[in-house]
């Protein structure tokens, strides 16, 4: 068996959601893709599956934001208003969020490889609408930082084949 070294990825990502780069991490991003199925069975076979259909995908992106600012806050909060000039905000308010449809703020989120450059684009990795869902848990202590984890839920962009996310440069709808 030869192996392809140039096929082993390893290393962080930079991460961009509609437009605004979100900065440094700590822990690593991690994004899943998760399948489920129907198993078809017929009284002839018992319990044993004779095929299997699958019934939907669902993708998400952690990412453990470490270096924030108001306008990143507000930018991954859609449940939050901005205090001030928009992109000179004094402050921050969360809301209920109450009633708000994320796909309607859905925007495109793109992982790309932070030691590549941005021509290089066969290990990025683009949800096409993705919206924010802070779970924030922090503490202000001393010889710690304050990590604040945010889930993008990704959904089907249905003006183009539905599609979810992409690996590698995405081709036009």
């Amino acid at each position: 068996m030869a192996i392809t070294t140039e096929d082993i990825a390893l290393g962080i990502c930079d991460v961009t959601f509609d437009g605004i780069d979100l900065g440094s991490t700590k822990g690593g991003v991690e994004v899943t893709v998760k399948t489920t199925n129907y198993q078809v069975k017929a009284d002839q076979m018992g319990e044993t599956p004779i095929k299997d259909v699958i019934t939907g995908t669902e993708v998400s992106v952690k990412v453990p934001m470490l270096e924030t600012n108001l306008t990143k806050l507000l930018a991954v909060m859609p449940q939050a208003v901005g205090v001030g000039a928009a992109g000179a905000e004094v402050g921050v308010e969360i809301r209920s969020g109450v009633n708000i449809d994320l796909l309607a703020i859905a925007a495109p989120l793109k992982l790309h490889p932070t030691a590549l450059p941005a021509s290089t684009t066969k290990d990025d990795f683009v949800a096409f609408k993705a919206a924010p869902l802070p779970n924030f848990t922090f503490k202000y202590e001393n010889g710690g930082e304050r990590v604040y984890e945010v889930t993008f839920s990704c959904y089907p962009d249905g003006t183009a084949g539905n599609r979810i996310a992409a690996f590698g440069a995405p081709v036009a709808a």
